[in-house]
């Protein structure tokens, strides 16, 4: 009775232990990483009017600065407040330092230690709410002698040319190579936003926290940020002004969708100036240029014949940009105000072309160079790009490091078409000069469920780039870092990487020389499945012969994401290869884990079947294959009428109606599945169920003898 109550009891530990391990093959999913949340997880209001991504505060080590919080983001009693960041120093470190905060209401006065370090911040302050301010605090050590600026334009979030995902890799790629020159300062002169709209604003910020951790920016709105609701939520006030020391005074305007700036804040611009005429170099940001011209201007302010209105029919050759031209007295009182105050430079955007103006006045002698670049990320007369300063801030002397061979600075050209820029990315559409299909930088940054993947190449022989950077990327564990492949001398080295409460913070080296070229993917997890692909949508549902035949086909990859997706057709005994079209997404910069590509298969005469082959790989290098098979139906026959006999009356009758042939079901959407190599696990697992019932079986036949 004992030895049956334990054999009854074995048993049913066997059945569970084989239960268990037929349940095996699917704990992998089950126990499988959390999903990378994707680059938006950093996506941050502003908090404060005056201060913020896009506006830091600039201050010296014990020193002060005002904040003026929007309503509802007050603090108010505030118990304690701090800065922190992460730098590269042999290694990553947290610089944390507490702050004193006095103030109420709305407006409050932070005081930095004396000990603090140099370096770009985030605020946190701590009162009834808790309020974070990512990247806006500037600590200098001391006033630089010289400073080294990027300057990129109409970024153009949500926007590309010819499409979305062509905007989104040329701003990452523009973020890469913006840092792996290492700027001081980077100057953001308007569009960020293409419509204006709240999630491309979100992009943007979170973009520039990622890949531009460690540099300040300072950014103005354009006319695609208006009306300005949604970029005042995200980077504060449209118009301000930042001292650097005794040495630089920058001001940033708004110029909105009138072409120009308010009078009132042209104004206020002047007041600005005055308080600040000592200061020896002096720069102005706004986002429409003053002059639509190429090459150097000895004028002044109130020239009535040079600093005339543009009118394409009277006054075709004026410098004056037709944005401007609208309001004359606007352009007087910038350009005396320049003059008086011996503003240095002028940066802007807008056009989408580059265009260098040397302008001396006459009346002052002072000369201002008015520098209006091409855009980064949207269509261009030229190229998509940006450009690269080192200025002297004891001459006030501005030189160009990097400089493309078609760099004319600021000599005259008429065609108005200056290629001053560095560019960045790939420009595919036909540019003003007639060319297509440019390459320099081109470059992707993948979000998937396990990795982020990116892929960079150099093919400018006159830059070569390397540098460590400092990359803040939404996880709150651990990532490994994988080279997946390097050529042409290019390398990637994982320095150093720091988690901090939800973010993980990379510490890389990378070096891109000419002809260099990087894949990378930085992961949570190990991919060890295949993509799957499936046949999604077929048009026409019924093809016949002669007719063209359109395949819509998802192909997907929950781990590290797709890589390629190649297809093929065999008809008449001879394969075909078949260009994939991206049909979706329209846009990478959130995570996507799912391709669909269209499938065009041209008319074919005299077809039954065409049978179609698949291959899809993923970034970790797992393979799908899998076929596909188009019926076509055969064309309905046409019944010929028969005569009645000669001599005959026939009254004219219904006439008959044609017969269709049968149809054919035609196979619904269907999923393509790969073959897949038994997994180890599985093959473990099986074995143990063999091991179990050969227990099972020994056991049952003891009690037999028994």
């Amino acid at each position: 009775m004992r030895s049956e109550k334990a054999l009854r009891k074995t048993c049913g530990l066997l059945i569970a232990f084989i239960l268990v391990v037929l349940l095996l093959p699917a704990a992998p999913i089950a126990w499988a990483q959390p999903q990378l949340p994707g680059i938006l997880k950093l996506s941050t209001v502003a908090p404060a009017k005056n201060v913020g991504l896009g506006k830091p505060a600039v201050v010296f080590p014990g020193g002060s600065f005002q904040v003026v919080f929007k309503d509802g983001y007050q603090p108010g009693a505030v118990a304690s407040a701090y800065i922190y960041t992460v730098v590269y120093d042999s290694g990553l470190k947290i610089r944390n330092y507490t702050v004193s905060v006095s103030g109420s209401g709305s407006t409050y006065t932070v005081t930095l230690p004396s000990n603090v370090e140099g370096g770009l911040y985030d605020l946190v302050i701590k009162g009834q709410s808790t309020v974070e301010m990512p990247r806006s605090v500037w600590v200098l050590p001391s006033t630089p002698t010289k400073l080294r600026i990027v300057h990129v334009s109409d970024q153009h979030y949500g926007a590309g040319q010819p499409d979305v995902i062509t905007g989104d890799m040329n701003r990452f790629a523009g973020y890469l190579v913006a840092s792996l020159l290492g700027p001081d300062l980077v100057i953001d002169t308007g569009d960020i936003a293409d419509t204006a709209s709240e999630d491309q604003y979100a992009q943007a910020v979170s973009y520039e926290q990622a890949f531009l951790y460690s540099f300040p920016i300072f950014a103005v709105p354009g006319n695609h940020d208006h009306p300005p609701d949604n970029f005042y939520k995200y980077y504060g006030d449209t118009y301000w002004y930042r001292l650097i020391g005794d040495k630089l005074l920058v001001v940033g305007l708004f110029s909105p969708e009138q072409g120009y700036p308010p009078m009132e804040q042209l104004q206020w611009a002047g007041q600005v100036l005055e308080s600040n005429k000592a200061v020896p170099v002096k720069i102005v940001l706004v986002h429409h240029p003053v002059f639509y011209f190429q090459g150097e201007l000895k004028t002044r302010y109130d020239d009535q014949n040079v600093i005339a209105p543009y009118d394409p029919q009277k006054n075709p050759n004026s410098p004056v940009s037709s944005y401007w031209s609208t309001n004359m007295e606007a352009v007087r009182t910038f350009l005396r105000m320049v003059e008086d105050y011996r503003v240095n430079y002028v940066f802007s955007g807008h056009v989408h072309r580059d265009l260098f103006v040397k302008y001396t006045s006459t009346r002052t002698g002072s000369t201002t160079y008015f520098i209006t670049i091409t855009t980064l990320g949207m269509g261009s007369a030229i190229y998509d790009g940006l450009d690269y300063y080192v200025l002297d801030l004891s001459s006030g002397a501005l030189d160009f490091p990097v400089k493309p061979s078609t760099f004319i600075g600021f000599a005259n050209d008429t065609r108005k078409l200056a290629q001053n820029s560095i560019p960045v990315g790939i420009y595919p559409p036909r540019n003003n000069y007639g060319v297509s299909n440019q390459v320099f930088t081109p470059a992707v940054f993948l979000q998937s469920g396990n990795a982020y993947v990116f892929t960079v190449e150099n093919r400018l022989p006159y830059l070569n780039l390397e540098n460590n950077v400092v990359w803040c990327l939404p996880w709150a564990g651990d990532v490994n870092v994988k080279v997946l492949r390097a050529e042409g001398g290019a390398d990637l080295q994982l320095l150093d990487k720091l988690v901090v409460r939800d973010k993980v913070y990379l510490a890389l080296h990378v070096k891109l020389p000419y002809k260099g070229r990087l894949e990378v993917a930085v992961y949570n997890s190990p991919d060890t499945q295949p993509p799957s692909i499936k046949v999604k949508m077929m048009l026409p549902e019924k093809p016949q012969p002669g007719s063209t035949v359109n395949l819509f086909v998802e192909v997907s990859d929950q781990g590290w994401g797709v890589k390629n997706f190649t297809a093929s057709y065999t008809a008449g005994g001879k394969e075909y290869q078949l260009t994939p079209q991206l049909y979706s997404p329209t846009t990478i910069a959130a995570p996507v884990t799912s391709y669909v590509y269209k499938l065009t298969i041209p008319p074919l005469e005299n077809v039954q079947s065409v049978k179609l082959k698949f291959t899809a790989y993923d970034w970790s290098g797992n393979q799908a294959a899998g076929e596909y098979t188009v019926s076509y139906e055969a064309p309905p026959q046409q019944q010929v009428p028969q005569q009645p006999p000669a001599n005959q009356t026939q009254q004219p009758s219904t006439p008959p109606q044609t017969q269709q042939p049968p149809v054919a079901e035609q196979p619904p959407a269907q999923e393509v599945k790969p073959a897949q190599p038994l997994s180890p696990l599985l093959l473990v697992g099986a074995s143990l169920v063999v091991v179990a019932a050969a227990i099972l079986v020994v056991a049952l036949l003891r009690r037999r003898r028994e």
